[in-house]
């Protein structure tokens, strides 16, 4: 490349730059505030976590199941952080309220607020049979049930259609409480809890029969009528 037309080149950049520099400089400016403000920000939520932390474990120690009134700090606590504490201080304030309290109204409201701070897969799955089992407690069947549609990871399924076939036989929808046993009993249980969900499940197939056959006597007796 000659001497000339390198600073034709050169000339060209400097062409450009005098042309453009009004719109390239705010540009860099806005980006340099752009990348400060996101490692400020890290480091802000770190910080917050750290002192969440903190509070969290300090919360838990003085809960005593002696003083009803203990969980009212973790509880407030809950409530002012939407962060991995928070859902661990409604998950304990929930165990609290359901052994200690006997308030399953209080757990479930716990749990759904538990609910809202997260979008993992995982955390929700557990909050939400937490929920499904605390609202067949409370005998809202059909807002269990649709709780439990909530999950989708086939992961879960021994634990989901376990409480549908107990819901079910709630509701006297025997063949559906023997189905849902049934593919419970098609997932990967605990040899224990496997052999709780066989029983229950002759136990629904023993009343769907005589649900059967109360249902045809009925019938041969309208039509006798």
């Amino acid at each position: 490349m000659s001497h000339s037309d390198t600073e034709e080149q050169l000339n060209t950049i400097i062409y450009f730059f005098n042309r453009t520099w009004k719109i390239i400089v705010p540009i860099v400016i806005i980006i340099l505030i752009s990348v400060a403000g996101w490692y400020y920000w890290q480091s802000y939520k770190t910080e917050q976590l750290a002192i969440a932390s903190e509070k969290y474990e300090s919360l838990i120690n003085k809960v005593d199941p002696a003083d009803p009134k203990s969980i009212d700090e973790l509880v407030a606590f809950a409530n002012e952080n939407d962060n991995i504490y928070g859902i661990f201080a409604d998950l304990k304030a929930a165990q609290f309220y359901v052994e200690t309290l006997k308030d399953y109204a209080g757990a479930e409201s716990l749990l759904i607020n538990a609910r809202s701070y997260t979008n993992s897969e995982l955390i929700l799955a557990i909050i939400n049979i937490r929920i499904a089992k605390l609202q067949y407690q409370l005998d809202k069947y059909q807002d269990s049930l649709a709780t439990l549609n909530q999950i989708k990871s086939p992961k879960w399924s021994g634990a989901v259609n376990d409480i549908r076939g107990d819901i079910f036989i709630k509701l006297e929808k025997y063949q559906d409480a023997f189905n849902a046993y049934d593919a419970a009993l098609a997932s990967s249980v605990p040899e224990k809890l496997a052999e709780y969900i066989k029983m229950k499940r002759n136990n629904a197939e023993i009343l769907r029969d005589i649900q059967n056959i109360e249902q045809e006597k009925a019938a041969q007796q309208s039509k006798a009528e």
